[in-house]
């Protein structure tokens, strides 16, 4: 019995399948290392991502100490084969000494970490949503803030950021822009002194391209 023979494909169609086979293979993960237990990683675990993947773990830790920390769990995860595509760290300045905050950044980037820092609290990043803030603003305002804009309590408490994220993604263009004309306001050098300020918006839009 003859052989079947093989159905001739237009190579540049073929070339098309392969390429678009390989791009469904790769998929981008992320590791999000984070200060809150609860606000930062319930956000960041609530993208609804079709390309990449997500871990976002809090540690209940700021600053020098969050970065060593994440230093480690970074290294133990490439010992167990897991080597992510983008690393990130996730913290405030809070009260916490200006050497600490600036060096912290610092070290996360020197030891492959992108940073997503606010000055004062992640919650400025939320507030960026509705409206423009400029100049400093203390984070004991944020709570009650947020509260009034959301129409609903805002608390730190597990699931709230997941119903944070649905309730403001629509608004989520608008804080990125506000994040940017805020940030163009200082070079840089000294983040520690940038009240107030986020670079929140630099994960989100990485994350962003794969929904």
């Amino acid at each position: 019995m003859p052989a079947t023979k093989r159905k001739k494909i237009n190579p540049r169609v073929e070339r098309k399948l392969t390429r678009i086979s390989s791009v469904r293979e790769v998929k981008q993960t992320f590791l999000i290392i984070c200060e809150g237990v609860n606000t930062e990683p319930d956000y960041f675990n609530a993208f609804r991502l079709t390309s990449a993947n997500v871990k976002a773990v809090g540690q209940g830790m700021g600053t020098l100490a969050l970065v060593q920390k994440a230093i480690n769990i970074k290294d133990q995860e490439k010992q167990k084969g897991r080597i992510y595509s983008q690393n990130w760290v996730v913290f405030d300045k809070d009260d916490f000494p200006e050497h600490d905050f600036n060096s912290a950044i610092s070290l996360a980037r020197q030891h492959g970490f992108e940073v997503a820092y606010s000055n004062q609290a992640f919650e400025f990043w939320f507030l960026l949503h509705f409206n423009l803030y400029q100049g400093a603003l203390h984070r004991s305002r944020y709570e009650k803030m947020l509260t009034v804009l959301l129409g609903f309590p805002y608390t730190k408490k597990t699931g709230v950021s997941s119903k944070m994220f649905n309730a403001l993604f629509f608004k989520q263009e608008q804080a990125i822009n506000h994040a940017k004309t805020i940030m163009k306001q200082f070079d840089g050098n000294n983040p520690a002194q940038q009240e107030s300020s986020t670079t929140v918006y630099l994960l989100v839009e990485e994350l962003n391209k794969f929904l």
